[in-house]
């Protein structure tokens, strides 16, 4: 893995994707983090606004200390994730060019 990627931190308190800006033994940065959060009946999975309760929302980078493990992202989730933080912005009704 290498600064730019796009991974998966497996920490004691959750799983968390985002952008690789640092790794080095147990110490893991990443840009544009999200919390995966998963519910229990449907199984379906999302991103949390934020990555702890009374952080800020959507913060832009987190460095986390003794990880579990780091490992790429699968392509679904990584799609999903540039989707929710790309700064494409889409008119929300119809516009006119002239």
């Amino acid at each position: 893995m290498k600064n730019g990627d796009i991974v998966t931190v497996i920490t004691v308190s959750g799983e968390y994707v985002g952008k690789l800006t640092y790794l080095d033994g147990g110490n893991v940065s990443i840009d544009k983090p999200r919390m995966i959060l998963q519910n229990p009946q449907s199984g379906e999975m999302g991103f949390a606004r934020g990555i702890a309760v009374t952080g800020v929302e959507n913060p832009e980078e987190v460095s986390f200390m003794n990880v579990v493990f780091v490992t790429p992202t699968n392509e679904q989730v990584t799609k999903a994730w540039q989707e929710q933080t790309g700064s494409i912005v889409t008119p929300t009704g119809p516009t006119l060019v002239k």
